[in-house]
């Protein structure tokens, strides 16, 4: 009776060594095709001056930065953005059929002037929900986002 006990346990330490295995092999070719997207802020010391038609300039000091950290590459790329009550922004410096974006190579960044409408002068939060398409599939990530505190104007 020991002897087969014996065999029952060796045969499931074996099954259990072959199906990690297996895991770790299929988790390891999923990372492989992932590409990880997020969005940040970055400020620039010295300012953009977004040109927009019927309007005057817009100064811009943050950016919306678009980046794939991810091993492989992001297709149909593409940004919502809501203020803190919910309601969506649009980015006034992206023209007509610009986003989504085709494809994002892994480690790509993508600035976008931060000028938005409609415009309220002190909000700070914000959040952008990312949309793109990998070697896994459909892939979504909701990043909330805080703008800094700007110096006063001279």
């Amino acid at each position: 009776m020991s002897q087969w006990l014996g065999i029952v346990i060796a045969a499931a330490a074996l099954a259990l060594s072959l199906y990690t295995l297996v895991t770790q092999e299929l988790r390891g070719r999923r990372a492989e095709r992932r590409a990880d997207m997020t969005v940040s802020f970055h400020w620039l010391t010295s300012r953009a001056y977004v040109e927009l038609e019927g309007r005057e300039p817009v100064m811009a000091g943050y950016h919306l930065v678009l980046s794939n950290r991810g091993p492989a590459a992001a297709a149909d790329v593409d940004v919502t953005l809501r203020d803190e009550s919910g309601r969506q922004l649009r980015l006034l410096d992206v023209e007509k059929g610009e986003l989504p974006l085709a494809e994002m190579a892994a480690g790509a960044r993508y600035p976008i002037p931060w000028a938005y409408e409609p415009f309220r002068q002190h909000s700070r939060r914000f959040e952008a929900t990312l949309t793109w398409a990998d070697g896994n599939g459909n892939q979504q990530r909701v990043v909330p986002l805080r703008r800094g505190q700007l110096p006063p104007a001279p």
